[in-house]
């Protein structure tokens, strides 16, 4: 009885370049997902723009009420 399973060296050929072709293709996306920020720099992100805003908004208070 012959093995259902064996492959010939074409085939072979073949599914070794799609398994190559599919590690690369999961080493790219590892590096995208590398490179997405994590929880702590979003929130140091958030605070930074919200510490701005207020410092902005006091600095445009306190030049409202230098010119009246």
């Amino acid at each position: 009885m012959p093995d259902e399973h064996a492959l010939t060296l074409r085939q072979a050929d073949q599914a070794r370049a799609d398994f190559y072709a599919i590690g690369d293709e999961l080493d790219f996306i590892k590096g995208q997902l590398a490179r997405l920020p994590t929880r702590k720099e979003m929130a140091q992100t958030a605070l930074l723009a919200t510490l701005t805003a207020s410092a902005l908004v006091l600095a445009g208070i306190e030049a409202l009420f230098l010119i009246v």
